[in-house]
């Protein structure tokens, strides 16, 4: 069997490739990249100039697990509400109510904003406002007390000022009122004012006091760091860092405030009480007074007899005992009827005062820290939350059992009363011997002695219960006062410019990506290779200059080209009787013209005989190219006289190869080139020549190239880079699969490197067996 010259391809590392396929990406979109990492970077700047910064303000405070605290997260337990928390848990949720921020909000009249409007954004001002804006009376319908005020000054007089509400203008004056149809308002000057250029409005804007409360709560963070220590952190998202730190040192002041209030709740309950007995006791003594006065001034008594003086001091030992027992009975009865009135159900119990029984004092001081625990509640949650209803229920039980108590500590100090009533009732008896007027003195004496009594006694409480009041300090301490970060945290100014950069890297290569994605073009050899099994022969780069035949004795890329071409085509024409070489493509356009001029003058430059068949009937491109005449096959096979030498062309001034061009158009091109004279020609340019080119019609669009595959030898199939269909080179896998085309061989033409980062790949040669044939065993 005869053998065979054939080609094999060998492979390039798959690595290697990889990394020249992206090698060729970034040399070709390297202009892209950077200008696209410039912009995206430039964008990424102008965003972080324009956009207003945040700012996290922090703070931290140590809450102190005091006796009362410690009872009433007890008294939680003991209900079963508060299983695993600690006051720490519970105090971090009252810094997280709406109450609280509700204060702050108010005191602070954090519900009204100014802003100053530039160019591209408006800023919000705080403490360099030049005015102040407070209600004075608002509008019965509070959802008209909010809005937009535009706040201009008058360049003559700085004491006048126009606010715009409601598309209508309104004259005012500073520190006076101003009637609006959104309430009463009156606009203050700051100090701020004098710096600031008039001729610039300010906006004003006043929101609904819920809607800001709900706003800063949302900037607000309460964490417990270490669950192994009471401290707790508190955060504030801002955009003034000052105006952060005013409110978070707000919001501590007034929980400490609320906290003491809480502790000094039971305090005022009592000095409460106690106010009510000075008014009622100061009232009955002052009566006793006047009637004393009035007796003396209508009997002309100036004092009393020895007699009396004597019966005085006997009785004064039982009458201080009965004036403490009397004194604690009212008390006693006062106590009873504060819990028996329904409007006093959610305040804490006065306390005792003079009563020493130790279970009724348990009592009281239980009862009045269930309901501190109430009331701390209820700054987070509703009167329906079934914790808040479960403390009503034992607050009521308590009720009841201090009723309980109070009733027997009242029949104890009864008997002890009625005791004493009846000592005195001996020395009474004594006093009724005495003449008349002067018992009725006694007696205003003896009432006048008991109202002082208690009057002072009461006074003394009250004195001591306010002391005891003053004295009273939060159970927690600031650790770290409010402190805004240095920089802000939003936006991230390295973030978003990696994120420019990144993104200026990524847009190119997504763009080449979604092109390549898209893309119907052969792109590669690789695209190729997913389509056909078909040999890739050679690869021709772009011509740059517009002439179509190669000065191939140059030392050019493309020039090189063509002599691999060249011996890569003479290694599969090993044998002596194989001269035809049969040039197709897929369609027009895809250069086969240009590759059969320039591979004929290859062909010629090693002292071969050439000829150049330009067989394409319907659209001859090689007469145009060489400005060659008309004459030619066409005329060669419609006439029976024609001799084929005589129509012979040449091209190059050595006469270098000799063409055959078309001739004219002819109206059955498939039916001419089938005709027996053909064959027959192709037989006898042969004899004459050592290579027979033939430029054919394209064959994905005619029967043209079919018809003379029977004549060739070798067949090069022409795919042009970024031209020809990927879809395509399945129509050309058919035709090698079927071998319709003999010794099918692809040429990839027009490789253009910088315009795709195309990569030419490496090709070995070597002798094999059987790539058209059989192997030789």
């Amino acid at each position: 069997m005869q053998h065979e010259f054939v080609i094999e391809q060998v492979e390039p590392d798959q690595e290697n490739e990889f990394f020249k396929k992206l090698g060729g990406q970034f040399l070709i979109l390297w202009p892209w990249l950077i200008a696209s990492i410039v912009v995206c970077v430039a964008l990424s700047y102008l965003y972080l100039k324009y956009q207003t910064p945040e700012y996290r303000i922090r703070a931290s405070i140590l809450i102190q697990d005091d006796k009362n605290s410690t009872a009433n997260v007890g008294i939680l337990e003991e209900f079963g509400l508060l299983k695993g928390t600690s006051s720490v848990d519970n105090e971090a949720e009252i810094f997280k109510s709406y109450a609280l921020m509700k204060d702050v909000v108010v005191n602070n009249q954090l519900f009204i904003k100014y802003y100053y409007s530039g160019q591209l954004k408006a800023t919000e001002l705080y403490l360099n406002r030049p005015i102040t804006m407070r209600y004075v009376n608002p509008n019965s319908d509070s959802s008209i007390n909010y809005g937009e005020y535009l706040v201009a000054f008058d360049a003559k007089d700085i004491n006048k000022f126009t606010v715009t509400v409601l598309d209508k203008k309104y004259v005012g004056k500073f520190g006076e009122i101003v009637h609006l149809p959104t309430g009463d308002i009156i606009i203050n000057t700051s100090d701020a004012f004098v710096k600031w250029r008039k001729e610039e409005p300010v906006t004003v804007f006043a929101l609904p006091v819920n809607r800001s409360v709900a706003e800063y709560m949302s900037r607000l963070g309460v964490a417990i760091p270490n669950k192994q220590v009471s401290i707790i952190s508190l955060s504030l998202k801002e955009i003034i860092p000052q105006k952060g730190e005013i409110i978070l040192n707000s919001l501590i002041n007034t929980y400490l405030q609320a906290n003491v209030n809480d502790a000094n709740q039971i305090a005022d309950s009592t000095i409460r009480f106690i106010d009510d007995r000075l008014q009622l006791v100061f009232k009955e003594l002052s009566g006793i007074e006047k009637d004393i006065e009035g007796f003396k001034k209508e009997n002309r008594l100036t004092d009393i007899t020895e007699q009396s003086r004597l019966l005085l001091e006997n009785t004064s030992d039982y009458s201080k005992q009965l004036t403490e027992k009397e004194v604690q009975l009212a008390v006693i009865e006062a106590l009873e009827e504060f819990l028996i009135s329904s409007k006093n159900e959610t305040r804490v119990v006065p306390s005792s005062l003079v009563m020493q029984d130790p279970v009724f004092i348990s009592l009281i001081q239980r009862y009045n820290e269930v309901q501190l625990v109430r009331d701390k509640m209820l700054m987070s949650t509703t009167e329906t939350h079934p914790s808040v209803q479960t403390i009503n229920e034992q607050l009521l039980n308590l009720r009841g059992e201090l009723l309980s108590s109070i009733a027997s500590v009242k029949r104890g100090v009864q008997i002890g009363v009625n005791e004493l009533r009846k000592r005195t009732g001996a020395i009474e008896s004594q006093v009724s011997k005495v003449p008349g007027k002067e018992r009725i003195w006694l007696d205003f004496s003896r009432q006048q002695a008991i109202k002082q009594e208690l009057y002072l006694f009461l006074l003394k409480k009250r004195e001591e219960t306010a002391i005891s009041k003053s004295s009273t300090l939060a159970n927690a301490r600031v650790i770290d006062a409010a402190k805004a970060d240095d920089f802000p945290f939003k936006p991230n100014r390295k973030s978003f410019l990696l994120l420019g950069f990144v993104l200026g890297l990524a847009i190119p290569f997504a763009f080449y990506y979604i092109k390549e994605l898209l893309n119907s073009k052969v792109s590669s050899s690789k695209d190729i290779k997913n389509y056909t099994s078909a040999p890739i022969l050679a690869e021709i780069g772009h011509n740059g200059n517009d002439e179509e035949v190669v000065a191939l004795a140059a030392r050019s890329l493309i020039s090189e080209q063509f002599r691999s071409l060249r011996t890569n085509v003479k290694f599969l024409m090993a044998n002596e009787d194989e001269k035809v070489i049969l040039i197709t493509s897929s369609m027009g356009g895809e250069g086969k013209s240009f590759l059969s001029i320039n591979l004929a003058a290859t062909l010629a430059l090693t002292d071969k005989k050439v000829i150049l068949l330009e067989l394409d009937l319907r659209k001859p491109r090689i007469t145009d190219i060489l400005k060659l005449r008309r004459i030619g096959i066409s005329n060669y096979l419609v006439d029976s006289n024609a001799n084929w030498k005589e129509l012979l062309q040449f091209y190059g001034a050595d006469n270098k190869f000799d063409i055959l061009s078309s001739g004219p158009l002819p109206p059955n091109p498939a039916e001419l080139l089938m005709l027996p004279k053909m064959s027959a020609l192709v037989k006898t340019l042969k004899e004459h020549y050592d290579y027979v080119v033939i430029d054919s019609a394209p064959v994905g669009l005619v029967t043209d190239a079919e018809v003379l595959a029977v004549l060739a030898d070798v067949t090069l199939y022409v795919v042009r880079h970024a031209f020809t269909h990927k879809q395509q080179i399945n129509w050309l896998n058919k035709l090698y699969l079927k071998k319709t085309l003999p010794k099918l061989n692809i040429i990839i033409n027009d490789v253009q490197l910088k315009k795709s980062g195309y990569s030419y790949e490496g090709y070995g040669y070597a002798y094999g067996y059987g790539l058209y044939g059989e192997k030789n065993s």
